[in-house]
This record gives C-alpha cells, sequence and structure tokens, in this order.
C-alpha cells in the first residue's frame, strides 16, 4: 500500500486557491494606485472625466477582486470538505484495524479531520496565503523611495522575528497541552460509559475529581500557550501601528523635501499596512496553525501505518479448517504471557469449549483466533494460511465474533443483526436470527425487526443483547464463530436456545469455538480445552475433559461434607448449580 500524505491528491485545487490568491493580491494595488493617480492627474489638471475614468477603472477592478476573493473563498471550502470526504473513511478503518494505535490515540485522528477543514475555511488559512505577497508590496515601497522601503523592510522583518518567536516559545507547550487535553477527554469518556456504575455506586464526585486534576494540567498548558501567543500577538499589533506611524513621518520628511508626492505618501502607507495585515493575522492565530499541524502530522502517521501493511491477494473462500500453532501472545505491561504455546485443530463441524480459572487466557486466545489480538509467535490458520495472509475484508465475511461485552450500535434490531450493513437481504438477517433461536423473542417486541435498540442497545435487557449479538455473530456464511462467554446472561432458556443454535452451525460445517465458565454446555459440544496460566493443560473430546476438570470438585466435596451439608440445608435443589459453578 502506497504511503500518501495530506494533501496528496489536492495539488490542482491548492494550484487553483494559490493563483486566486495571487490575483486577490495584485488587485489590492487598486485602491493605492487609485490614490495616487488622483494626486498625480486629477488634482493637478481638475478634470472631472479623468476622476470619471479612474473610478470606473478602479470600479471594475474592485469587482474583480470581489471575485476572485469570493472564488478564493470557495475553493478553500471545497479543499476542506474534499480532505474529510477523501480520508475519513481511511481514518476511521485505520483506527479500527489497528487496536495499538486506537489505544494511543483514541478517535483523535476523527477530530483532527473536522480540526483540518474548519482551518482550510477559516481567515487563518487566507492570511497564511496572503502573507507571503507581502515582499511584493514591500518592493513597490522601494519604487517609491529607498527610504520608504527600508522603513516598510524593518517593520516586516520585525513581524517575522515575532512569528519565529512565537514559534519557538508556544510549539512544545501546545504540542504537551494538545496531549493532556487528549487525556482528559478519554477519561471523560470512560466517566459517561461508566455513568451507571458511579452514581449507583456515589462515586461520581471521585470520577469527576480525577477528570478534573487532567482537565486543570491540559488548561495549565493551554493558558501558558495562550498567553505568550497573546503577548506575541499584541506586540504585532504595537509594531503594525508603529510602522504605520514610522511610514507616514517619514514620507512627509520626503514630501517636505520635494523627494516624494503626497499621493505616494499615501499609498505607501495604504500598502504597507497590507503587507504587514497577514502577518500579524498569522500570528494572531498561530495556536490554530500549531493545532492543525500537529494534526496532520498524526494524519500522516497514520497513513504511515497503514502503508506498512501489505496489499493482499484475495484467497479462495475458506472451508473452516481452523489450526492453531504454538500460539504465544506476550504484552510489556505483562511479565508473564498471556497465552503460551497453544495448539490444537478443528475440522469444519467441530466444535470447542475452552474453560479454565478467570485470567487463564481464554478471552485472550479467542481473541487472537479471530484476528483481533497479534500473535507475539505462532500462528492462526484457515484452511492452512495464516490468518494474517488473508485480507480483512474477505475473511471477515466467514468469521462471526461474540465479543464478552455485547455492546449494540444505534439502530434498529436488523440493522444490528447485519452490523448496519445497508445492503443486507432481509431473508439472511431472518435466518441468522432463526439459527440464534432469537427470531421468536423479536418477534414479540413492538416494532419487531425494525425495533430500535437505542444508544448501545440501552433499550434491551443484558440477556436481550446478548442474543441479539449472537444472531449478529451467526449472519451470513460463517465459516468459524467464536462466542466469548455467550450465555454470561442467558436464563435456562436462553441457555438451550444457545445450545440449539451450535448445533445449526456445526451441522452447515462451521467451527465454533466457546469461552464459557459454564459447563452445561460442554455436553453440547465436540471438545473441550482446559487452560491455566496461558497453557492449553488439556484438550479432547468434551466428555474426557469434563470428568477430569469435575472429578476434583466432586473429591473436595467429600472431604469437606459439613459444607455441602450445610448448604443444601440453605440451599435446598439447588446443591448441583452451586457444584458446577464452582468447578469454573
Amino acid at each position: 500500500m502506497r504511503n500518501r500524505k495530506v494533501f496528496d491528491g489536492q495539488r490542482g485545487l491548492v494550484l487553483a486557491i494559490f493563483i486566486t490568491s495571487m490575483f486577490v493580491n495584485i488587485l489590492i494595488l487598486t485602491a493605492p494606485l487609485y490614490m495616487l493617480q488622483l494626486f498625480s492627474k486629477v488634482m493637478t489638471s481638475g478634470s472631472l472625466t479623468t476622476l470619471a475614468a479612474l473610478t470606473i477603472g478602479a470600479a471594475i477592478a474592485l469587482f474583480f477582486y470581489f471575485t476572485f476573493d469570493w472564488l478564493r473563498q470557495r475553493l478553500a471550502s471545497r479543499l476542506g470538505a474534499r480532505l474529510e470526504v477523501a480520508h475519513g473513511p481511511t481514518v476511521m478503518s485505520g483506527l479500527v484495524d489497528d487496536r495499538e494505535l486506537f489505544d494511543a490515540v483514541g478517535n483523535q485522528p476523527v477530530r483532527d479531520l473536522q480540526e483540518l477543514r474548519g482551518f482550510v475555511t477559516s481567515p487563518y488559512f487566507t492570511a497564511l496565503l496572503d502573507a507571503p505577497w507581502s515582499i511584493m508590496f514591500v518592493a513597490v515601497i522601494f519604487m517609491f523611495h529607498p527610504l520608504l522601503g527600508f522603513v516598510a523592510l524593518a517593520g516586516i522583518l520585525t513581524l517575522l522575528a515575532l512569528a519565529i518567536m512565537n514559534e519557538l516559545t508556544s510549539r512544545n507547550v501546545n504540542k504537551q497541552g494538545s496531549a493532556t487535553a487528549q487525556k482528559a477527554n478519554r477519561t471523560a469518556d470512560e466517566v459517561f460509559r461508566n455513568a451507571d456504575v458511579a452514581r449507583s455506586m456515589g462515586k461520581t464526585p471521585a470520577l469527576i475529581k480525577r477528570w478534573r486534576a487532567e482537565a486543570l494540567n491540559a488548561v495549565d498548558y493551554a493558558n501558558t500557550a495562550n498567553n505568550r501567543i497573546s503577548f506575541s500577538t499584541s506586540i504585532a499589533k504595537f509594531v503594525r501601528m508603529g510602522l504605520q506611524i514610522a511610514i507616514m513621518g517619514t514620507g512627509v520628511i520626503l514630501v517636505l523635501r520635494n523627494e516624494l508626492s503626497p499621493g505616494l505618501m499615501l499609498a505607501a502607507s495604504i500598502l504597507l499596512g497590507r503587507a504587514a495585515a497577514p502577518v500579524e493575522q498569522a500570528i494572531s492565530g498561530w495556536s490554530a496553525f500549531l493545532q492543525v499541524r500537529q494534526s496532520v502530522q498524526r494524519l500522516n502517521f497514520l497513513f504511515a501505518r497503514r502503508a506498512a501493511t501489505k496489499d493482499l491477494m484475495e484467497l479462495p473462500a475458506p472451508e473452516g479448517y481452523l489450526a492453531v500453532e504454538d500460539a504465544t501472545v506476550i504484552v510489556p505491561e505483562h511479565q508473564q504471557p498471556l497465552v503460551f504455546g497453544v495448539d490444537f485443530q478443528l475440522k469444519p463441524g467441530m466444535s470447542l469449549g475452552l474453560i479454565g480459572p478467570s485470567g487463564a487466557g481464554k478471552t485472550t486466545l479467542a481473541r487472537a483466533i479471530v484476528g483481533l489480538q497479534p500473535l507475539t509467535r505462532g500462528f492462526i490458520r484457515i484452511d492452512d494460511s495464516a490468518l494474517t495472509d488473508w485480507p480483512v475484508e474477505q475473511i471477515g465475511q466467514y468469521i462471526g465474533f461474540l465479543p464478552q461485552r455485547v455492546e449494540l450500535f444505534a439502530g434498529t434490531i436488523a440493522e444490528n443483526i447485519a452490523t448496519m450493513d445497508p445492503d443486507a437481504a432481509p431473508s439472511l438477517i431472518v435466518e441468522a436470527a432463526k439459527t440464534a433461536q432469537v427470531h421468536d423473542l423479536i418477534l414479540s417486541m413492538p416494532k419487531g425487526y425494525n425495533t430500535d435498540v437505542g444508544q448501545m442497545g440501552e433499550r434491551l435487557s443484558a440477556g436481550q443483547r446478548q442474543r441479539i449479538g449472537l444472531a449478529r455473530a451467526f449472519y451470513g456464511d460463517r465459516k468459524l464463530i467464536v462466542l466469548d462467554e455467550p450465555n454470561a446472561n442467558l436464563d435456562p432458556d436462553g441457555e438451550q436456545a444457545l445450545a440449539r443454535a451450535i448445533g445449526t452451525a456445526t451441522s452447515r460445517g462451521a467451527v465454533v469455538v466457546i469461552v464459557t465458565h459454564r459447563h452445561n454446555i460442554l455436553r453440547q459440544l465436540t471438545h473441550a480445552g482446559m487452560m491455566q496460566g496461558g497453557r492449553l493443560v488439556k484438550f479432547g473430546p468434551s466428555k474426557d475433559v469434563l470428568n477430569a476438570a469435575t472429578t476434583p470438585i466432586a473429591e473436595a466435596a467429600k472431604a469437606d461434607g459439613s459444607n455441602v451439608t450445610m448448604f443444601r440445608r440453605h440451599s435446598g435443589a439447588q446443591t448441583q448449580a452451586k457444584v458446577v459453578g464452582e468447578s469454573s
């Protein structure tokens, strides 16, 4: 994949903006030239005809000035829109596909695109375009008189020095402020996501205090940067006004010496004001420029990471053979591997239940199987091809995944089952719901498949969200289905429906892998595996693994008969459920 930059593909539009800026700045000479002609021709001759001709000419020039200035604004607006439209999908897919990058920057690149569009359409962008033309205006002033030219040049160089000082004093502070602001925003997002827990447990003040500390840190950096930029802006205004006085004073002296006409003196003053204005405006907008420069750097970094991924050739549609070879996951934050040396194979139509204590590596292995967790060593293979050799868009059509925490999109049940695919066939949506044994549940809702689930599925219960998520995992021609704790929020009827759904999927040749703490579901699977400390310590037919897992629990129960009796006395028929729960 070719490494591209933010402004790649926009050269024609940028060139058009540059050309219109050239005409705008040339036509700015209308006012001083008109004034010069008034003093040199009209006031000396007293000809009203000459005045009328000059005025008509100036009006025509101003009309063209208006036209080119309006066209430049339109082109800048189009450039901003094209940048966001062109790069939006790349940014979104880059954040979705690159979990490491998303963990580092969150959704900041999306906001970076919006900030870039806003900057391109702002007056600060046009000020940057106009600033180089200040040299032309100074050159014209030199043509009026060298002394006026040196005064103008000294003033412009002073403003440029202020701009450089602004850059040196504000760059690092602004960068640190941006980073701390991003951190504060991400903390705020976490507080909002966990608002129910915080409010119910009375921890809202503690969480707000944590966010406030980060927000105040960001405010301190922002205030420091703004204070420095404001200081430079005030000095720039002082210098510009001083230049106006200096150029007028020098001009008066030259007029008194008969070295300059009054018209040239006034024209020089107007030109100097025009030369200094974009530089001054650029200094006042330096904070916005620094922000957008960081945005461009972050976007280019994202594009570079995307370019580092190879364009993969599509492979034949998979049959569904799954092979896990020496799968190992090591992350810097943990001293021990999360998953270490896991090996097993499953043929189409087989199913596997992964059991073991919390922290044993089951979820990490499940995420690795579907390509969400990169392996440090080893391979996940589908039909003998490593998962990393498949184009994500292609293999994703054949993989169904249900995470531990099921979150739905804001939309209807049908849209969520189809993962918001606008071209999804209704028959496939219904088929997936029937496979997941949730069709009748959906029909019992007020609007059936058109029922709106609300933000993140808040209008549904946890069990209903899980079953809708299960239907989503079964949607389409899935050859590999990985379910992480699919029965965590299910009642007995839901568990039976899950078992039937797994049977339906395996009967048509899919491989199903389940992470579970409930052993009852293992009886419906062909294989089971027990994980401990990141290792797959047992693997085989589910009946054999289940017996091996429950035997130590039964022996422990016999050795502690008093506790079991006490439990029976208080819990009655639920004793068996207690033992099974303990075995997980």
